[in-house]
């Protein structure tokens, strides 16, 4: 592990971080690049060995993290404000390198219970994970 590499990333994240949406400790920390198209969010971010499991791959914790993340930000991007009530990912494939990228749709929004699914690819396109969850609107 490039311990360079990650105190920079570190500290970084500690210099820049703002308590916002997009701007959060872990979203820098984790390198998290965040837009949006028409009702979708997209995060990549590049994978590095400090995100691994004992096995060489992308945790699944950062995986669901990042799931998280998309869908968070899509909800509270064009719904307002909701927190996670609950949340189930579906591992398909390992992640070890390169860029990988979420990106989070809504399935149905109602007026205080919004379903929404986001997919988790690597660079070549393939589906690596799979995250869907409820969210209730608290604005």
């Amino acid at each position: 592990m490039n311990i360079e590499h990650l105190r920079s990333t570190f500290e970084e994240a500690a210099t820049t971080q703002k308590p916002d949406f997009e701007t959060f400790f872990l979203a820098k920390f984790f390198q998290l690049d965040i837009s949006y198209g028409e009702e979708k969010c997209v995060v990549k971010f590049p994978v590095e060995e400090y995100m691994f499991n004992p096995q060489g791959s992308l945790h699944g914790g950062v995986i669901s993290f990042v799931l998280d993340v998309s869908m968070g930000h899509l909800t509270k991007k064009f719904l307002g404000k909701a927190v996670t009530l609950e949340m189930k990912t579906q591992y398909l494939r390992p992640a070890t390198s390169g860029i990988v990228s979420c990106e989070a749709q809504f399935l149905k929004k109602g007026r205080k219970i919004v379903y929404v699914e986001s997919r988790l690819t690597n660079e070549q396109g393939k589906l690596l994970a799979i995250g869907n969850a409820t969210w209730s609107r608290i604005e």
